[in-house]
C-alpha cells in the first residue's frame, strides 16, 4: 500500500484553499480512507480522518478511473447532496496514491469547470448492459426504490436515483414533473389539464404513457414551457 506524504499534502491543501471558492470543502484520501478534511461554511459531509471511502463517492470514483471525475452525488451517500470534483494524487514515480475532492452545494456547481461527460445512460436488462443515448430516453420512473429508463419500446433498470439523474442530465431537456417521474420534454406528445391545477403528459412512446405533473412541480413546469 502506497501512502500519502501527509505533511506535504496538508501544506498543499492549505495553499489550494486560498484559491478556491469559500463554499468549497476539501477532502484528501489515500487509496482506502480519508486522511484530511476541511469543511466549508456552505457544506459539510461530516467526514473524519480514518473514515473508509464510500462506494459511489467522488474519491472512490476518482481512484477507480485514475483520472478527474466531476458530477453530482445523491444524498443517500452522506445524507446531503453535493457536487464534487476529484483529481488523483501521485507520488514521485507518477503512481496514483490518493485523491483530492473539492465539494460544493449542488446549486454552486458552476464554480468548477465542467468535465465532458458521456451522453449515454447504462440501462440494465437481465444480464445485458445497454448504453442508451439521451435522445432515445422518453422518461424515467421510480418505484419501490428502483429507477427505470423508458424508451419508445423498452424499459431498463438504471442504478442512479431520479434526483441524481435530474442533476446529471441537461436541465432544459429533462424535467422533474413528479416525485416518481423525470421526463424528456422532446417526448411529450400532448399536455392535458387535470384536476386541482395539475396536468397529464401524454408521451410519444409506444404505450402512449400518461404521466402526472403534481402540484409541487406544476408551476415550474408551466413556466418552463411558457403556458
Amino acid at each position: 500500500m502506497r501512502h500519502l506524504n501527509l505533511q506535504a499534502y496538508q501544506q498543499m491543501m492549505s495553499s489550494i484553499s486560498q484559491l478556491l471558492p469559500q463554499e468549497a470543502s476539501i477532502a484528501l484520501s489515500d487509496q482506502s480512507q480519508y486522511v484530511l478534511y476541511r469543511p466549508s461554511g456552505a457544506i459539510d459531509l461530516n467526514i473524519h480522518p480514518g473514515d473508509p471511502l464510500k462506494h459511489g463517492s467522488i474519491a472512490k470514483q476518482t481512484l477507480a478511473a485514475g483520472n478527474k471525475v466531476a458530477h453530482f452525488v445523491s444524498p443517500e451517500l452522506f445524507g446531503i447532496p453535493y457536487y464534487g470534483l476529484g483529481t488523483p494524487l501521485y507520488d514521485e514515480h507518477n503512481r496514483v496514491i490518493g485523491a483530492m475532492t473539492l465539494i460544493v452545494p449542488p446549486e454552486r456547481s458552476h464554480l468548477f469547470p465542467a468535465i465532458p461527460r458521456t451522453e449515454y445512460i447504462a440501462g440494465l436488462a437481465d444480464n445485458r448492459i445497454v448504453p442508451v443515448h439521451e435522445s432515445e430516453i422518453a422518461y424515467f420512473s421510480s418505484s419501490e426504490g428502483t429507477t427505470y429508463l423508458h424508451t419508445k419500446t423498452e424499459v431498463y433498470k438504471v442504478k442512479q436515483t431520479l434526483q441524481a439523474l435530474e442533476w446529471l442530465l441537461p436541465g432544459h431537456q429533462f424535467v422533474r414533473c413528479h416525485r416518481a417521474f423525470l421526463v424528456n420534454i422532446g417526448w411529450i406528445g400532448e399536455i392535458q389539464r387535470h384536476f386541482h391545477s395539475t396536468f397529464l403528459l401524454l408521451m410519444k412512446d409506444e404505450l402512449e404513457s400518461k404521466i402526472p405533473v403534481s402540484q409541487k412541480y406544476a408551476s415550474v413546469f408551466r413556466n418552463l414551457l411558457g403556458f
